[in-house]
């Protein structure tokens, strides 16, 4: 199921025009916008509020819709060890870039800005245990979102194995994860004003400096997927032997696409076609890759998600140990691959994982003023990973037909495609 959040494409520029407002009332009117905050921690509870039956029908739904597992066989695993390790070796680099430009550091924060848990956190063998939980129903309640994960991945597995007799409960769980976004369409719709609440309070209370550090948000979150990008590529050319300037010309249109929609689902049709005909990958793979990696291969994202993390933690002076780091890797992969493919759906994730590493959330609301920047980078990266994984599946199980895909130029476009 594709979700779409209505008005989208005109969302982006509102959100820019609050955030731009609000720069302006912190810097003309500080007693009114530190007043003012309380608009902007409505909306991130908005959106808070939305993330266990966001997470419990989307995954769980996805899960389910993925039909009959045992069909795929050797194909099936490999598609998900691929794509599980290309989002892994992401969160690792966006961690490491991010560590090195180290975003965050350098304000003089307030001595009583909000300091918690993130400075001990949890050794790894306690995170892993904490993970099963023995009250599926208090993990909603209590908004625990990786025991809330696991759970819902076993529902979804659960559902596949039931087959047809799930299938009623699949049509609710598709029905359950609509109702969700459509709420969510109601809180966008009124996010400038929590943007401009929350970016007047930033500027009010933090001062000039902040626009420093947002500025050194953005080059780590770039520098992270230009190194994940070269990355990928030596990948590419070493296990298919394509030509990257062929490979790249021929991404054109897909790029084009994920830049002006930012969203992976919109671009899949184009993404499709360009991977078949074009790269020479078969259809039928193609038909179960690319919409599967469009769900759970959103390496932009698991990058941005890290450099989020080390961004709030150097913004609060709360360094982060090795165990953390281990953790937010882990954390990130997971919520990289329940991400919802949709515009500014990063935004979302990114008070999750804030959340999940005790982080405050309101730097998601100063970031959320300039997402659509980087948001274009990370689609783009996660469509392309998606578009690799499936030349380096369809190469290894020798199914790529290699002379399309070293042609130097697009084939014509039929209605149906190539098998």
């Amino acid at each position: 199921m594709t979700i779409t959040i209505r008005g989208a494409r005109g969302l982006p520029v509102r959100i820019f025009i609050g955030f731009v407002l609000g720069i302006a009332c912190g810097l003309l009117f500080s007693n009114f916008s530190l007043a003012i905050k309380p608009l902007g921690d409505a909306f991130i509870s908005g959106i808070k509020m939305l993330i266990v039956p966001i997470i419990f029908f989307s995954v769980a739904g996805g899960i389910a819709n993925m039909g009959d597992v045992q069909q795929l066989k050797r194909v099936g695993g490999k598609t998900l060890l691929v794509y599980t390790v290309m989002t892994v070796v992401a969160g690792v680099i966006g961690l490491s870039v991010a560590s090195i430009i180290q975003p965050g550091q350098g304000l003089d924060i307030d001595a009583n800005a909000p300091v918690n848990a993130a400075a001990n956190g949890l050794d790894i063998g306690q995170f892993l245990l904490q993970m099963i939980p023995s009250n599926p129903v208090e993990a909603m309640a209590s908004g625990n979102v990786i025991q809330l994960i696991v759970f819902t991945i076993l529902v979804g597995v659960a559902m596949v194995m039931l087959g047809e007799r799930a299938a009623r409960l699949r049509e609710l769980f598709d029905e359950g994860a609509a109702v969700s976004f459509r709420i969510l369409d109601m809180i966008m719709a009124v996010s400038p004003l929590g943007i401009f609440a929350l970016m007047a309070y930033a500027v009010a209370n933090y001062g000039i400096d902040i626009f420093g550090q947002i500025g050194k948000f953005v080059l780590a979150d770039y520098a992270s997927l230009l190194a994940i990008w070269i990355v990928a590529s030596i990948l590419l050319v070493m296990f298919t032997r394509i030509s990257y300037a062929r490979f790249a010309r021929k991404m054109v249109p897909i790029w084009l696409m994920t830049l002006s929609t930012t969203s992976s689902n919109a671009t899949l049709p184009v993404t499709m076609k360009v991977t078949n005909q074009d790269l020479g990958v078969p259809k039928w793979l193609c038909s179960f890759m690319l919409p599967l990696g469009a769900t759970i291969n959103l390496m932009g994202a698991a990058a941005y998600l890290s450099v989020l993390v080390v961004f709030a933690a150097g913004f609060y002076d709360l360094p982060l140990s090795l165990s953390q780091m281990v953790n937010v890797i882990f954390i990130g992969t997971i919520l990289s691959m329940a991400a919802p493919g949709i515009p500014g759906g990063g935004i979302v994730m990114g008070t999750l994982i804030l959340q999940l590493m005790n982080l405050p959330f309101e730097l998601v609301g100063v970031i959320a003023g300039i997402y659509r920047i980087v948001d274009m980078g990370h689609t783009t990266l996660n469509v392309s990973g998606d578009v690799i994984g499936a030349l380096l599946v369809a190469k290894s199980e020798r199914l790529l037909d290699t002379h399309r895909a070293a042609s130097p130029v697009a084939a014509p476009h039929s209605a149906d495609g190539a098998s």
